[in-house]
Order: C-alpha cells, then sequence, then structure tokens
C-alpha cells in the first residue's frame, strides 16, 4: 500500500500487479479471477497491452464458478469506464513520503513505524557488567 499508480499510457504499469485500479490491485478486486492468470502473465502484462482489445480476458484460464463469473462481470464493468491518456507517463506515488517520490530513508523510517523501543539490553548489560566488575575485585 505504499505505492499506488495513476495511470497514464499504462506501458509501465502491471495490469494483474500494481495498485492502479482506484487504488487497487486487480486481485484486491477479483481475487478468484486473479487466481486463473499464469504467474508468468501476472509479472508481465501492462495495463496498456491488457486494455488493447481487451487482452486480459485471455489472459483467464478455466473459469467455471459463478463466483469467478460474477467477479469477471465487476472487472469488466469497472474496466469500461477506465480510459488510457496516450500523451502522458504513468507515475508511481510513494505514499510515505509527502513529495511521493521514493527515498530509503523514508522506506527505513516507515519499517518501525508503530513499534515499541525496548532497552531491556541496557539492564541487561548494566547488571552483567556490575557482577563482572565485583568478581575480579572481590
Amino acid at each position: 500500500m505504499a505505492i499506488i499508480t495513476e495511470v497514464g499510457d499504462g506501458t509501465r504499469t502491471l495490469f494483474w500487479e500494481d495498485r492502479w485500479l482506484h487504488g487497487q490491485r486487480i486481485i484486491d478486486v477479483a481475487p478468484r479471477l486473479h487466481s486463473l492468470v499464469s504467474k508468468k502473465t501476472i509479472k508481465k502484462r501492462t495495463v496498456a497491452e491488457a486494455l488493447t482489445e481487451h487482452l486480459w480476458i485471455s489472459d483467464i484460464r478455466g473459469a467455471s464458478s459463478i463466483g469467478e463469473l460474477v467477479e469477471y462481470l465487476d472487472l469488466w464493468d469497472l474496466l469500461t469506464d477506465f480510459s488510457l491518456q496516450p500523451e502522458m507517463e504513468d507515475v508511481h506515488i510513494w505514499r510515505l513520503f509527502p513529495s511521493g517520490q521514493y527515498s530509503a530513508k523514508s522506506a527505513y523510517e516507515h519499517l518501525f513505524q508503530g513499534s515499541t523501543l525496548f532497552r531491556r539490553w541496557e539492564r541487561i548489560w548494566k547488571t552483567w557488567a556490575l557482577e563482572n566488575a565485583s568478581s575480579s575485585y572481590g
């Protein structure tokens, strides 16, 4: 959820993998349908390729249940309102930093967000140091 994508021409955004459809991935919208797509296709199919002549439909292999059909129709409805913007590149936005630009520093800072500082090592070290000091002098 750290990165969301604003799709322009769709050439730098993965259809099945990235968060591009209203800030969600296809697996969030249609998990059953997503499971019917090969991993190779998931890692390669761009939004531009998928939406051109509805190629995303041919990525789906073996749909047979009512749930999968419902997800297919829901996804179809979401995609009918979507249009590519050929004059713009896709933009990937790093939501963890105000500028939207990724930095290793912002990623590292958010890695520990919500954690608690646990300084028990100080007590252990002081106890050990005191015991060693008294036994060597006593």
